[in-house]
C-alpha cells in the first residue's frame, strides 16, 4: 500500500509540473505586440509606464484564464492595428531590443558573411600579387641564366 500510495503521488506531481511548464506567461504574449508609445521596441522589450500597464493587463487577462490568441484578438479590438506587431511596423522601427542576445540564424547569418568577406579579400589580394608579381618573375627567371 505504501508503494502504490508513493506512484500516486509521483504521478500527481508529474502533472502539475506539466501544468505549470505548459503555462502562458506575459512574455509569450508580449513578445508578438507593439508598444503603445512611440518607442522603437517591442512590448516584451519596452519598460516604458505605457508598456508596463500593458504588460500588468496581459497578466490579469492569463490569470483570468485566457488563451494568447485570446489575449492578442482583445488588445487588437481594445486598441486597434497599432498593437500588432507588424512588418511594416518592424520596417519603420518596431524592433527587438539591440541588447537582445542572437539566436542561431543570427550567429549563421554573421559568421557566413565574415568568412565570405574575409574569402573575398583574400582571392584579391593574392589575384593582385599574383598580377603584379609575376611578370617580375618571369622577367627575372629569364635574364638568370646569362
Amino acid at each position: 500500500m505504501n508503494i502504490q500510495f508513493l506512484r500516486v503521488l509521483a504521478i500527481a506531481l508529474c502533472l502539475a509540473s506539466a501544468s505549470k511548464a505548459a503555462a502562458l506567461t506575459v512574455a509569450e504574449v508580449a513578445k508578438d505586440l507593439a508598444c503603445p508609445c512611440q518607442c522603437p521596441l517591442i512590448l516584451q522589450d519596452c519598460n516604458m509606464s505605457c508598456g508596463l500597464t500593458w504588460k500588468n493587463e496581459i497578466g490579469e487577462l492569463i490569470n483570468k484564464g485566457m488563451s494568447k490568441q485570446e489575449i492578442m484578438d482583445y488588445f487588437i479590438d481594445s486598441y486597434g492595428d497599432n498593437a500588432r506587431l507588424t512588418t511594416v511596423q518592424k520596417i519603420e522601427g518596431k524592433i527587438y531590443q539591440y541588447t537582445r542576445s542572437f539566436d542561431t540564424l543570427d550567429w549563421a547569418l554573421l559568421w557566413s558573411g565574415l568568412a565570405t568577406w574575409a574569402l573575398i579579400l583574400f582571392i584579391g589580394i593574392y589575384l593582385g600579387v599574383r598580377r603584379y608579381v609575376s611578370p617580375a618573375a618571369k622577367a627575372s627567371s629569364t635574364e638568370a641564366p646569362h
